[in-house]
């Protein structure tokens, strides 16, 4: 068999594309920090507690407290919310 020879100007040319690309997004311009002074901040005086100070109790003390009242010996909830304050911040 003789091999056929084609004119290469009669075959459809081959182009090969490139993928498109995504394009890049372009940075946004930021304008430059500007140093702003900062405002002064006057210094607050310490505090300063009475030496016999103590921290009043929280508020879950006092339940659990008003509660172990009210197991012992029952009573109202606001009786025993008063007596539980008053023996937990010795008043």
């Amino acid at each position: 068999m003789a091999s056929k020879k084609t004119d290469p100007s009669a075959e459809p040319k081959k182009t090969t594309k490139k993928a498109a690309e995504p394009k890049a997004k372009k940075a946004k311009k930021v304008a430059p920090a500007v140093a702003a002074a900062a405002p002064e901040v006057e210094a607050r005086p310490e505090v300063v507690l009475p030496a016999d100070h103590q921290p009043r109790a929280s508020h879950e003390e006092v339940a659990r407290r008003a509660y172990e009242i009210w197991l012992a010996r029952g009573g109202s909830a606001f009786e025993n919310w008063v007596e539980a304050e008053r023996q937990l911040n010795g008043g």
